[in-house]
């Protein structure tokens, strides 16, 4: 990764989109971060989502994968002038994080299975991901090549 890039920070239930030469990141647990991708144009996003489906008047659209992709979709090609037709995506993320009685909850695979239903539901391919395990992640999407560089907490730096 070019190491002269500009990082953005995205935060937990975030929405960044920029275009090169920056770079987007954060940090992940059961949480899951789906990067959108327009390599004509070079515009880059990365949404951060806590949880599968809003449940509540949480006005926050962007913390829910069925409110938040949506509407990053939109804000890519209506807003950033991304082309929807040779957007793709990669996400990152969906840890088993959290324990209660015992027994892990698996938040991260139930954000997962939205995330995947509704961006095929959108037409958009998954080129690649890397989700699931017990550990937190740390993405950091670059926006003038589209890789990522993933790295689950204690392992080495892949890069997808």
């Amino acid at each position: 990764m070019n190491n002269n890039l500009t990082h953005i920070t995205v935060g937990v239930g975030d929405l960044k989109i920029t275009r090169s030469p920056h770079a987007l990141k954060t940090l992940l647990g059961s949480c899951i971060g789906i990067v959108l991708y327009d390599p004509i144009k070079k515009i880059g996003g990365l949404l951060h989502i806590m949880l599968p489906k809003r449940n509540s008047d949480d006005l926050k659209l962007t913390k829910y994968a069925d409110t938040g992709l949506p509407y990053f979709i939109s804000q890519m090609t209506i807003g950033a002038g991304a082309t929807k037709g040779v957007m793709y995506a990669k996400i990152f993320g969906g840890a088993k994080m959290f324990e209660t009685n015992g027994k892990l909850l698996n938040i991260g695979e139930a954000n997962e299975q939205e995330v995947r239903r509704i961006l095929r539901s959108e037409n958009i391919k998954i080129v690649a991901s890397k989700t699931g395990g017990t550990k937190g992640y740390n993405i950091v999407l670059d926006t003038e090549t589209g890789s990522v560089e993933c790295r689950v907490f204690g392992e080495q730096i892949a890069v997808y």
